[in-house]
């Protein structure tokens, strides 16, 4: 499976971020990113990996409402079918919470999927029937996996508070979809 999907994407490397307290400085600090913005004359600073986190989570929203109404139209299994369904739902809902703290946090987020996180749903895609359920199940496995170390990571070692946050308040939210995928996929044989 292609690494770069936001939510097969491995742990951040754990890392102190240091902030940079003045505009005045001409170093280029890798760990931060400073945002001026213009209507309040001010600027936003944010950890790299903040930023990283929040794009990819927001894709990652983009690429499971896609599968999960492939998974509506195309599943087998009935369970399939409405746990495809409660992912838009839930994902619709959580890509519109994730658009409000980027835009709070001028972090420009992708509004499609990048052509390299196209290709296993397009492989998904091609599958039918009882085929189509299990590897549904198993790329949805695998996406939480590792979007629960993401989450993880972030609620953890995110710099910006409101960005610790967010994923503090969603990490049940994956939990509980996690253990419904491992619930529906070990009664699928």
């Amino acid at each position: 499976m292609n690494k770069k999907l936001l939510l097969m994407l491995a742990l951040f490397a754990a890392c102190t971020l240091q902030a940079c307290h003045s505009n005045s400085s001409g170093d280029d600090d890798d760990t931060t990113s400073a945002v001026t913005d213009t209507s309040k004359n001010s600027t936003i600073i944010i950890g790299k990996d903040d930023v990283q986190f929040v794009t990819n989570m927001a894709e990652a929203c983009l690429i499971e409402i896609k599968i999960g109404n492939m998974a509506k139209q195309k599943g087998k299994d009935k369970r399939v079918k409405n746990f495809g369904a409660m992912m838009v739902k839930d994902l619709t809902k959580g890509r519109r919470k994730l658009d409000t703290l980027a835009k709070l946090k001028k972090i420009a987020l992708p509004d499609s999927i990048s052509a390299a996180n196209e290709a296993p749903i397009n492989a998904l895609s091609q599958k039918a029937g009882k085929d189509f359920d299990l590897a549904y199940l198993d790329k949805m496995s695998n996406d939480y996996k590792n979007a629960m170390a993401q989450f993880k990571h972030a609620a953890k070692y995110a710099y910006d508070p409101q960005v610790k946050a967010f994923a503090n308040h969603h990490l049940m939210t994956v939990q509980r979809h996690l253990d419904l995928i491992d619930a529906i996929h070990s009664t699928i044989k």
